[in-house]
């Protein structure tokens, strides 16, 4: 089936800069060479980026900002023990090891009316450097002069970024609210206060932790920052918008949250007790399909599947006068997604189930497409970093490697569409090689090719839009009413949550632009908890929803109760 990603480098996920413009030439300055895991990753992917060169790390240290209170750093350090792997964003990490060949020096600095104050001789090498742009952690912003020895000025992130408790408190609010998404961005000085940047971004809030929460919003800043960069390449200064200084909750707040976190709790692991996460696949027969604008998802009828399993990411293929159905099936025993192929008969009950493929890593969302009189495969296998296409040998089971459309990325949910002229390649992909949790669900990443064999190239767009509530693809494009449409997944909630509809209103090789339309929530069928697969054939339609089932219940041959 898929080969895995080899040696070679990663796709590129940005196109390259204008004509006439070159990279820029970064000195970061830090207080300390032993850093939190997020500032090691944004400094290597900086300088792994072609719009940057990280030319040096200057390290100053310099005494800490006051303590806070001692209710907040007792929280912060009991949460943090509780979050298991997202504690990897804050583990400390040597800047000599992670960013080799770039030179490390020690300069003398110190702390003038609030500002960064640099002596003789490290304002000399510096200017030796010829910086385009200084980029400061865990120190105070720098005064004029420090500034002004870079051409294009200074970026500091706030004083305690290199702090692993005490950074990112701001994350607090929105987890004290229970908001179901969380603002990213990066708060910084520039010389004309402290702004928010990139603040156009949108990811899940982590209910239950403040710990995971924030690692989730951290390790965004290394991709936020490259953008930032490429764009100040491009000529492009960041917009951003004031923030006020934030203050850490008091003692009482600080107890009272831990309570609310502990209630919340409860009221999650409650229901899941004895429970376990299934899905069930629904279709109907119409000449009617759902108006996207306003989506009735009602009437469906819920299929049966083999015991012992689920299924999931329906998608429909019409051919020779058969209707087929691709899932993917996902074997309780094994635990490990697979796909399979079914045809669907005049009752749309499956039959004839056959497996497709069945590799050593997980495999989902199989989209099939038509092009030059012959059938092609698209399959999910992120686990694998790779995302290839297969061209039918005998339909619908046998099917040969034909090319490899992403190679080294974590891209989940892959899914191609042909405007018949260019082939264009959808993708949810992390950035981060410090993923926390599989989340994958943010940044929408577009690619085009003259043909679905590539070469593929980045759109100059990317990413189309970092929102967790209608990025990551949900099902093929499709055209209603003359209105091109891109499903999509509300992943805020929960993963896969809901299905969103947004119309897409410009693509071309150089533009992008979609406004969501209406939404299928998971009311359609009693005991649902998301749905986050839309796909249509020729005279039916078919959406999945998620649900909790007793564990009893996982291996027997139950057929759902249709609503």
């Amino acid at each position: 089936m898929t080969q895995r990603a080899d040696a070679a480098a990663p796709t590129p996920l940005y196109a390259p800069l204008p004509p006439g413009c070159r990279a820029l030439r970064v000195v970061a300055l830090v207080d300390r060479e032993v850093v939190p895991a997020w500032i090691a990753e944004a400094l290597a992917a900086l300088a792994a980026d072609d719009a940057c060169e990280l030319v040096a790390v200057l390290r100053a240290p310099l005494p800490p900002p006051r303590p806070r209170h001692r209710a907040i750093d007792v929280f912060v350090r009991i949460d943090a023990a509780l979050a298991g792997a997202a504690r990897k964003a804050t583990a400390a990490v040597a800047l000599r090891d992670r960013l080799a060949g770039v030179p490390l020096h020690d300069v003398v600095a110190r702390e003038d009316a609030g500002g960064l104050a640099l002596d003789e001789r490290a304002a000399a090498l510096l200017r030796a450097l010829e910086a385009d742009l200084l980029l400061g952690f865990g120190l105070p912003p720098p005064t004029p002069a420090v500034r002004a020895l870079a051409r294009r000025g200074a970026w500091f992130l706030e004083r305690d970024a290199t702090d692993a408790r005490r950074h990112g408190l701001r994350h607090l609010d929105a987890l004290r609210r229970g908001d179901a998404v969380s603002r990213g961005g990066v708060v910084m000085h520039d010389g004309d206060g402290w702004r928010l940047c990139g603040g156009d971004d949108w990811s899940a809030t982590a209910q239950l932790s403040f710990a995971r929460n924030r690692a989730y919003q951290l390790l965004r800043v290394p991709a936020i920052l490259v953008r930032l960069l490429r764009h100040l390449a491009a000529g492009q200064a960041p917009t951003g918008e004031t923030v006020p200084a934030f203050t850490p909750p008091g003692v009482i707040a600080t107890v009272l949250l831990a309570l609310r976190l502990a209630a919340r709790a409860l009221r999650r692991h409650l229901p899941r007790l004895g429970r376990a996460e299934d899905w069930v696949l629904a279709a109907r027969r119409t000449d009617a399909p759902l108006d996207p604008a306003r989506p009735d998802a009602q009437g469906l009828r819920v299929l049966a599947t083999p015991p012992g399993r689920f299924w999931a990411d329906p998608s429909l293929v019409h051919h020779e006068g058969r209707d087929w159905l691709f899932v993917e099936e996902y074997p309780y025993a094994t635990r490990r997604g697979r796909i399979a192929v079914a045809e669907l008969d005049a009752t749309l009950a499956p039959i004839n189930v056959r497996t497709v493929f069945d590799e050593p890593w997980h495999l989902s969302y199989p989209l099939v497409y038509e092009w030059q009189g012959e059938l092609w495969l698209t399959v999910e296998s992120s686990a694998a970093r790779t995302f290839a296409l297969h061209r039918a040998i005998e339909f619908p089971a046998r099917w040969a490697f034909a090319a490899e459309l992403l190679r080294g990325r974590n891209a989940v949910d892959g899914t191609l569409h042909h405007d018949g002229t260019h082939w264009y390649l959808f993708a949810c992909i992390s950035e981060s090689p410090l993923d926390v949790d599989r989340r994958v669900w943010t940044d929408l990443f577009l690619f085009v090719a003259d043909s679905p064999l590539g070469p593929w190239r980045a759109h100059p767009a990317n990413p189309l839009l970092s929102d967790v509530r209608r990025a990551r693809p949900a099902g093929k494009l499709f055209a209603h009413e003359g209105r091109l449409i891109r499903p999509a997944q509300d992943c805020s909630v929960d993963y896969g949550y809901a299905v969103v509809f947004n119309e897409v209103v410009a693509l071309d090789p150089q533009r992008y632009e979609e406004r969501p339309l209406g939404r299928i929530e998971p009311d359609w069928l009693r005991g649902l908890r998301g749905c986050h697969t839309y796909n249509r054939g020729p005279g039916i339609e078919i959406v999945d929803g998620k649900r909790l089932v007793p564990r009893r219940h996982l291996r027997a041959a139950t057929t759902p109760e249709s609503p």
